[in-house]
């Protein structure tokens, strides 16, 4: 990445700036400050946040038409709302999460190392922060939020969603749904994605060096929320289950070879812009025994085989592993398997949280053609 606005001070790191939003009744046009406000408002870190959306070639009008609109901020400061809550900007383009102040804590000390990280790491699949703000409505009380990429943002419909950790105690399906979509989770996830080796490779070492920092800066309970797009010409039987057996028996995918398939991580960078976005991959689907456990592939008699786009990205970055982490930790070990369940250490989080990447994206075998033994 390059520079942005030039070199940050660190006194950019502690700054906050003030101001008021108003709104006329008609429309969502934003008026000079007057007698008449609507909303306070607060930034912090303005410059920093400036120079991040400036490295992502972002507009700070249109960031500001997005995500300060009439109707955005209602729905955002509106009373009687429990824990996190999550939106949509308007045009898809920013995911909006309320945050407690104990996370708005976490997310400005890390801030430093943070935009350091983005500057070091231009493949970095951490979800992207634009903008930490406070907003009261006139009689009202602060909300926190945070402004962050849409990792999942696509033009094509994403046939599955995935919220992965690594860890398997309470993360099945649960109707979980998020923007009117349903999120599932690690139980659930009964696909291993093949991808051609160099772009898998790249793909785990930037895990890798995301990690280290959320190790180092003492954060864990973060996902990957990955999507799915599946290729229509490979579609067939995805929702009954059912594929043409004469394809899949004798090994052969049920569908072309994505045109795209080769390319580089440079190329694809190029075409998409961003790392972790329409991603190419075979995906093969595989059932689970009785104690829950996916099946290898090498072991399923009728494999269903799909060409596939991926999306993805790591995010809730901002849980570090504090007092009530660390008693939720001691009291499900009690219970349950430790190695099965959330609230780890960021470090054994992080490495498991690796270790499970490592064995749902697999590397794809050039001289082979799906020879499925069985």
């Amino acid at each position: 990445m390059a520079m942005g606005r030039g070199e940050l001070s660190p006194q950019d790191f502690k700054a906050t700036k003030n101001n008021w939003i108003q709104y006329t009744k008609k429309n969502n046009i934003r008026l000079p400050q007057g007698s008449y406000t609507d909303f306070e408002w607060k930034d912090y870190c303005p410059a920093v946040f400036r120079n991040i959306l400036e490295l992502e070639k972002i507009d700070y009008a249109d960031y500001m038409l997005s995500v300060c609109g009439d109707e955005t901020l209602r729905e955002v400061s509106s009373p009687g709302r429990i824990g996190n809550v999550i939106f949509l900007s308007n045009d898809d383009r920013f995911v909006i999460k309320t945050l407690r102040k104990s996370e708005v804590k976490v997310l400005r000390e890390m801030l430093p190392k943070y935009y350091r990280h983005l500057k070091k790491h231009g493949f970095s699949l951490l979800t992207t922060l634009y903008g930490l703000h406070v907003v009261r409505p006139i009689g009202g009380i602060k909300v926190y939020f945070a402004v962050m990429s849409n990792v999942l943002q696509s033009d094509l419909h994403l046939h599955r969603r995935y919220d992965l950790k690594g860890s398997s105690r309470g993360r099945n399906f649960n109707k979980v749904i998020v923007h009117e979509e349903i999120v599932y989770k690690d139980i659930d996830l009964d696909f291993y994605f093949y991808l051609e080796p160099s772009l898998r490779n790249k793909i785990l070492s930037q895990l890798k060096y995301d990690c280290e920092f959320l190790e180092a800066e003492g954060i864990m309970d973060y996902s990957l929320l990955l999507g799915v797009h599946i290729d229509a010409s490979s579609r067939q039987g995805f929702h009954s289950g059912l594929l043409d057996r004469r394809n899949s028996v004798s090994g052969t995918r049920t569908g072309p070879v994505h045109d795209n398939a080769d390319l580089t991580v440079a190329d694809i960078l190029k075409h998409n812009g961003r790392f972790g976005a329409k991603l190419p991959a075979s995906a093969v689907r595989t059932p689970r025994n009785e104690m829950g456990i996916v099946s290898s592939p090498s072991r399923v008699r009728v494999p269903e085989c799909y060409n596939v786009l991926l999306y993805f990205g790591i995010i809730d970055i901002f849980q570090n592993y504090n007092v009530i982490k660390r008693l939720e930790h001691a009291y499900k070990s009690i219970q349950y398997d430790s190695k099965s369940i959330s609230a780890v250490n960021p470090k054994v989080y992080s490495s498991r949280f690796q270790d499970f990447l490592a064995k749902v994206f697999l590397a794809r075998e050039s001289n082979k053609n799906w020879n499925f033994e069985y």
